[in-house]
């Protein structure tokens, strides 16, 4: 009966052992998880279309057909183009710019002086002269126009349209620099002033020969 005693002692005392071990240690489980997000930049893509004229192949750039010869009171075709955006992501308009190229003769600076121009827009809001004039004034003005933001979501569109004329109102925009308030006190400001009737041309525009460019831009 002695040696079933200190058997039993003796497991006992491993049984104690092994406890001892397990509180004694202080070890702890780790582990962690993760987040990740794929970030992609959008395209923005603006390209034009009118019924008349010719569009590059990029789409972003269209000749209008030439016009003329002109007389000394004029006014051409009131050019409708349309704006799409053919990109993934907003586009926000933000500003109309003037630039003009001309012959090298007088009678080309002297027709670039003397005829107006008359930009217009049409958007969810409605139809708007957005500026109107001296040729001169709009070229100078940097930008031409500064635009009311308007968002154009992916696939949508919005127009303008753009005409010159001398020796009469336009027949499209309103007799105003523009029915934007800040373009307005802009054109009005400048060296033409207020806007007032245009006269019709000189003798010293005759056979003068002027290619006007608008560009649009957005931002997004």
């Amino acid at each position: 009966m002695a040696v079933s005693r200190s058997v039993v002692a003796l497991v006992g005392a491993g049984i104690l052992g092994i406890a001892a071990v397990g509180l004694g240690a202080g070890a702890t489980f780790t582990d962690a998880v993760h987040a990740n997000q794929t970030i992609t930049a959008g395209t923005m893509h603006m390209t034009v279309t009118s019924s008349r004229g010719t569009v590059s192949s990029d789409g972003r750039t269209i000749t209008l057909p030439s016009f003329g010869p002109v007389g000394s009171t004029f006014e051409t075709d009131q050019t409708t183009i349309r704006v799409h955006n053919s990109g993934n992501i907003p586009a926000t308009t933000k500003a109309f710019q003037l630039s003009e190229a001309h012959g090298s003769s007088p009678a080309s600076a002297a027709l670039l002086n003397q005829m107006n121009v008359c930009i217009m827009s049409t958007d969810p809001s409605g139809t708007w002269t957005e500026g109107n004039g001296p040729l001169t004034t709009g070229v100078a003005l940097t930008p031409t126009v500064n635009e009311n933001p308007v968002v154009l979501q992916p696939g949508q569109s919005m127009t303008f349209s753009v005409g010159f004329y001398a020796g009469q109102d336009s027949t499209h925009c309103n007799a105003v620099s523009s029915d934007g308030s800040h373009t307005e006190a802009a054109w009005d400001g400048y060296d033409g002033g207020p806007y007032h009737t245009p006269a019709s041309l000189t003798s010293a525009a005759m056979g003068g020969v002027v290619t006007p460019t608008l560009t649009f831009s957005f931002e997004g």
